[in-house]
């Protein structure tokens, strides 16, 4: 498991967004050990109860041929509205997490909120994503949203690997919830 975060480490030093910690391979295997038994391809992160703006995650995953992959697990963690994972020294560092599997059409969903970005840093506001597949390994990924004021010229110049980031555009709802659609395509071999 060390070796599997040696290489997330590896992956994402290039994305500024995300900084892991020598806690996080045990943060992650006690995560995992939250799965659900079983998973289908709309989930929920944020209980309805959650403080901030719904948000709903709609996406496609594609293999590397460009089709649809289907039977993809799909785990997902992001902040709360205030920028936070979990209270200090809380148990579980993800607070905010789930799980999914992609149908025959490649898609999944993930009904949340809006997360924040840290708070007293330029860190524009971001959902990780990490793909289990048969095909490709593990792959990790973070959704950053295209409309956050922290995602300027240079941070896209500095983030230009399509295959980890994805700028998504939300899109604002009468209810005043909002959404994403987005389309990613897996690499040809995995992170971890």
């Amino acid at each position: 498991m060390k070796m599997i975060f040696a290489l997330l480490v590896t992956a994402l030093t290039t994305l500024s967004v995300t900084t892991l910690d020598a806690q996080q391979p045990q943060q992650f295997d006690a995560a995992q050990k939250l799965r659900p038994a079983h998973l289908t391809s709309a989930a929920r992160i944020a209980p309805t109860s959650e403080p901030g703006t719904p948000f709903v995650v709609h996406a496609t995953l594609l293999d590397p041929a460009g089709k649809p992959a289907a039977g993809v697990e799909v785990f997902a963690y992001h902040t709360d509205r205030t920028g936070i994972y979990a209270a200090p020294g809380a148990a579980d560092p993800w607070r905010l997490k789930g799980w999914a599997v992609t149908g025959a059409d490649g898609r999944f969903e993930f009904r949340t909120i809006r997360p924040g970005s840290y708070p007293r840093e330029s860190v524009p506001a971001h959902i990780h994503l990490i793909f289990t597949t048969r095909c490709c390994g593990r792959q990790a990924s973070e959704m950053v949203f295209d409309d956050d004021p922290f995602v300027t010229k240079d941070f896209r110049e500095r983030q230009r690997d399509p295959d980890i980031f994805v700028f998504a555009r939300p899109s604002a709802k009468p209810d005043g919830s909002q959404e994403v659609s987005y389309t990613i395509r897996l690499r040809p071999k995995g992170d971890f």
